[in-house]
């Protein structure tokens, strides 16, 4: 009898019953675990102590200015540390052209600002939280001839104000690592390279 009235609620055309349902409806997604939330919810499953402004200011601080320095400057040692292996074998192969052709990266970070979450969420397969971060740099792309450190490419005096989007995952067998403390970059995409 109760599942007969619970089908009958839901399937009812009455404009009250029908207004009564949304008000519920509305109310219970109000309720519901945002992404956001769940990202958050399993990163502390991995780490009960993680909270979301220290993490932030870790990234500001710590991460990125680290992650992004190699990244201009051609440190694959570093880079393997941080990035997830997908993201490191497409950088390793493009640094590999670079030193066939005899170049080395000379650029470096100027200043990183703006970091904040863009959005979170649960990727499949497995439920993987992320957190996509975004922040702007101030760089100076340079490559120079490996044998002779003579400017191949590039400009010294130029600066370019680029645009990072950055997915950010943590692996749960390596929160206990001192020096990445599990977190690794599973996306890093540049965008708008305006000379400043």
């Amino acid at each position: 009898r109760l599942f007969s009235l619970k089908s009958t609620y839901n399937e009812s055309e009455n404009p009250l019953i029908s207004t009564a349902r949304s008000i519920s409806d509305r109310v219970a997604g109000f309720f519901a675990e945002n992404e956001t939330a769940m990202v958050i919810k399993k990163f502390r499953e991995m780490d009960p102590s993680f909270q979301l402004e220290p993490f932030l200011t870790e990234m500001r601080d710590y991460i990125l200015p680290e992650v992004l320095d190699a990244y201009v400057k051609g440190d694959v040692e570093t880079l393997k540390l941080w990035l997830s292996a997908a993201q490191y074998q497409v950088y390793a192969a493009l640094m590999q052209q670079y030193t066939t052709a005899g170049l080395k990266s000379d650029g470096r970070i100027l200043d990183i600002r703006n970091v904040d979450i863009l959005s979170a969420r649960m990727l499949d397969p497995g439920e993987i939280p992320v957190f996509v971060l975004m922040c702007r740099t101030q760089e100076v792309h340079v490559y120079r001839q490996a044998k002779t450190g003579d400017l191949a490419a590039g400009m010294e005096d130029k600066v370019q104000q680029v645009t990072y989007a950055i997915g950010v995952t943590r692996i749960p067998e390596e929160v206990s690592n001192p020096e990445t403390r599990g977190w690794r970059l599973i996306e890093l995409q540049k965008s708008g390279r305006d000379y400043i």
